[in-house]
């Protein structure tokens, strides 16, 4: 009884560990994401409003395009665990 208590006890603090360590990783990509934006947003100030228009398509769509490869890499790495 004693010795499941304790293999319970080191498997919960293996899971604890690896969903800290994710969530520090995805807090990283979405701070470098974050990071990326404003260095666009600040670049775009001095472009015309036509340029402006298609630059600001293009960088949503790789916006999506990176949430949607952290989600789909986050799935998996449950489903691995």
């Amino acid at each position: 009884m004693h010795d499941e208590f304790l293999r319970k006890q080191e498997e919960d603090k293996y899971a604890l560990e690896s969903v800290t360590q994710e969530l520090e990783r995805l807090r990283s990509d979405l701070g470098e994401l974050n990071l990326w934006i404003g260095d666009k947003k600040s670049g775009m100030c001095f472009e015309d409003w036509e340029e402006k228009g298609r630059r600001s398509e293009g960088y949503l769509l790789m916006i999506q395009y990176r949430l949607q490869h952290l989600m789909a890499q986050n799935k998996r790495s449950r489903s691995e665990a």
